[in-house]
């Protein structure tokens, strides 16, 4: 298909409504991958509090101390016996929970990146003329995403802290509890919670909540790492940002929207930041056409009690009016900018906030104005900053 003008500009429109789609199907996928691993941490969180409650029960109030005053990584020879076998114990523990969580993050996440490799080659097949035969394995792609940092870090390194940083709060709460006098049974009752809030007024809630960030951030670089493994495989030269056309797009993502970026060139890659939901798309070097599928929310308050976007996937069309959600689509050339700038001022304080919407509503100040070139979210007193510059350069020789 892709061959002539026209030809480009269609291919463009479909690819992205197709990975536009296919990134809510994602979405879903890694939720699947999240509940699997939050179950690891639940039934590992029943075995700690049995196990511990137990070894916590067997301890005189000397011994009770002696593990108050055990820092972690110390050795362990001078402790009481029995206090050895507690820390012995958590060890063991958060070593079997690190296994658990590594396992199951790796083994769907090979699985994902052959399906993206897989699904991309597919995508690409149906638009160009000629496609040519992609070689890269599941393996490849995963192993290219791990070695590829995210935000600083590598994904290995991100599910390591999730054990590592449970293990840290148990050990904490332990110390807590004995030095205000805390029973055992309230010690272990605050590290996994209680049945009637269903274990999630505990420490583990925590670590759930960790894990759940890691394993949609991961994924989300295994998507991209594969989509670009695939895109170069098949001779793409330049890549186009898409970002989801909803009010839960950050402030940093929100500007990068229909951006395009040299694919061999340095260039922002999703996942930007924690829960990304952008994506990238191959550019025939026409315009974004088509339709885009847009969602415009209100805040609402959660069981928490704060305020937060509500997703509206499991949600009927009342509750959608009441929590004031709108669905529907616009022109695909439509960039976040576009789009934001024709939604209600209500709208757009929520997002912006009071001080950077009297900025914004003036019209002197696109979104774009309130990231820095590494699309970090500036300060007002930044952005100020930043205006002097400007002035300073233009009118210095005035």
């Amino acid at each position: 298909m892709a061959d002539t003008k026209q030809d480009r500009d269609e291919a463009q429109r479909l690819v992205i409504a197709a990975i536009a789609q296919h990134t809510s199907y994602l979405h879903r996928a890694s939720t699947a991958t999240a509940n699997r691993i939050k179950e690891i941490i639940d039934e590992s969180g029943k075995a700690l509090a049995s196990e511990l409650l137990d070894r916590l029960d067997n301890l005189t109030q000397g011994e009770r101390a002696a593990l108050q005053r055990y820092r972690v990584g110390a050795k362990i020879e001078r402790l009481p016996t029995r206090v050895q076998g507690v820390v012995k114990f958590i060890e063991q523990w958060a070593d079997e929970l690190d296994s658990q969580i590594r396992d199951r993050f790796t083994a769907d996440g090979k699985e994902l990146a052959g399906e993206e490799v897989r699904y991309t080659e597919d995508l690409m097949s149906q638009v160009l003329v000629e496609s040519a035969t992609v070689s890269i394995t599941a393996q490849q792609a995963y192993a290219k995403a791990m070695q590829e940092p995210l935000l600083g870090q590598f994904v290995e390194d991100m599910l390591a802290e999730v054990a590592a940083g449970t293990k840290k709060r148990v050990y904490n709460r332990i110390r807590e509890g004995v030095a205000n006098g805390e029973t055992n049974a309230e010690i272990v009752r605050a590290l996994r919670g209680t049945k009637a809030l269903n274990f999630k007024n505990g420490i583990l809630q925590t670590t759930r909540t960790e894990a759940e960030r890691v394993v949609r951030t991961g994924r989300q670089h295994i998507s991209t790492t594969a989509y670009e493994e695939t895109y170069r495989a098949l001779d793409v030269r330049e890549l186009v940002w898409v970002a989801s056309l909803e009010l839960r797009t950050c402030k940093r993502c929100a500007p990068l929207d229909g951006k395009r970026f040299k694919i061999d060139d340095p260039h922002p890659r999703p996942a930007l930041h924690p829960n990304c939901r952008c994506s990238i798309a191959p550019s025939f070097d026409g315009e974004v056409m088509g339709k885009r599928p847009y969602v415009r929310a209100m805040k609402v308050k959660g069981r928490d009690g704060d305020a937060k976007y509500r997703s509206i996937g499991n949600m009927t069309e009342k509750q959608r009016k009441e929590a004031g959600l709108e669905v529907g689509q616009v022109s695909a050339s439509t960039t976040f900018n576009d789009w934001f700038s024709r939604q209600p001022a209500k709208y757009q304080r929520e997002w912006l906030g009071d001080k950077r919407y009297a900025l914004y509503s003036k019209g002197d100040y696109t979104l774009d104005r309130f990231t820095d070139p590494q699309n970090r979210e500036y300060t007002l007193e930044e952005l100020a900053a930043r205006d002097r510059e400007t002035f300073e350069q233009l009118f210095s020789e005035a």
